[in-house]
């Protein structure tokens, strides 16, 4: 008991950990998981699984969870979900935790269209448009990343001879015969 105690008040203070860890007391039993990270006075919370779990029920959770700690320094709360096997979050949702206390709670989705959210073949352009942009960015770091060891092999080789260079002169001649020679012109 003296425990739990220890990290509701740590939560309230906004230890990301301790959130973290009352989340996941009441979300393990339902398979799945929370990590969170405090920005700001913004709380981010992404919740992983194996599957996908009913929505509503999960958001109400993580919302009366969040009320019931009192969070003081917590305004926006940005919840993320995806499954495991996913590489990014299959839906999120924002919302403010200080002003929508009321029991006609409307959480207010942060994708970028709702209409899209429903129509699967947009759906699917969101997922191809997100590969293109993943692989273009890949071209352009793997084409910088090739431009600069370029670069690094050019600088070593021009190193390289002109190392060779001085300790190889082409004639004869020590350097200081050769300031001997030109101070005879003058």
């Amino acid at each position: 008991m003296m425990v739990q105690y220890r990290f509701i008040q740590l939560a309230r203070q906004g230890n990301s950990k301790a959130i973290a860890t009352l989340l996941n007391s009441k979300l393990h039993p339902e398979g799945i998981n929370a990590k969170v990270s405090m920005f700001n006075s913004w709380l981010h919370i992404l919740l992983e699984s194996d599957e996908l779990p009913d929505r509503s029920p999960i958001i109400d959770l993580i919302r009366s969870q969040l009320l019931e700690l009192k969070l003081d320094s917590i305004k926006r709360i940005k919840l993320l979900f995806k499954r495991y096997i996913d590489e990014y979050p299959t839906w999120g949702q924002e919302f403010d935790l200080k002003l929508n206390s009321s029991p006609n709670f409307n959480l207010g989705s942060f994708s970028d269209n709702k209409q899209n959210e429903l129509d699967p073949k947009s759906k699917i352009n969101n997922i191809k448009n997100q590969s293109f942009n993943n692989l273009r960015m890949s071209q352009i770091t793997l084409g910088i990343v090739v431009i600069l060891l370029l670069v690094a092999l050019v600088v070593f080789i021009q190193k390289t001879l002109v190392k060779q260079s001085s300790q190889n002169p082409n004639s004869d001649t020590t350097y200081p015969e050769v300031l001997l020679k030109e101070e005879n012109l003058i």
